[in-house]
């Protein structure tokens, strides 16, 4: 039944995960015919090695001295687009 919603890492194929929630693969397999709660399906997802999707930022980047300049740069150019009459998207 997960085959068609599974993911994983390119980098590492021993990470994947399923973009189905628990409830949903509850209700999905109720229309087969199986009744099973939410914890039976957090339970085999952890057992055959899913884990959840989640975003992560690991290192903070802090700030560079020469941040403000880029956008100060990007303002910049955009200014002499518009003025030469070219189209910008914003």
């Amino acid at each position: 039944m997960l085959q068609q919603h599974t993911a994983g890492n390119p980098m590492n194929s021993s990470i994947r995960w399923t973009y189905l929630k628990p409830r949903e693969i509850v209700s999905e397999l109720l229309k087969k015919g199986y009744s099973v709660s939410r914890n039976i399906v957090r339970y085999l997802l952890k057992k055959h090695e899913y884990v959840k999707r989640k975003a992560q930022k690991n290192i903070t980047m802090g700030g560079h001295p020469d941040r403000n300049a880029q956008f100060e740069n990007i303002t910049q150019l955009k200014q002499d687009y518009l003025d030469a009459g070219n189209p910008v998207i914003r």
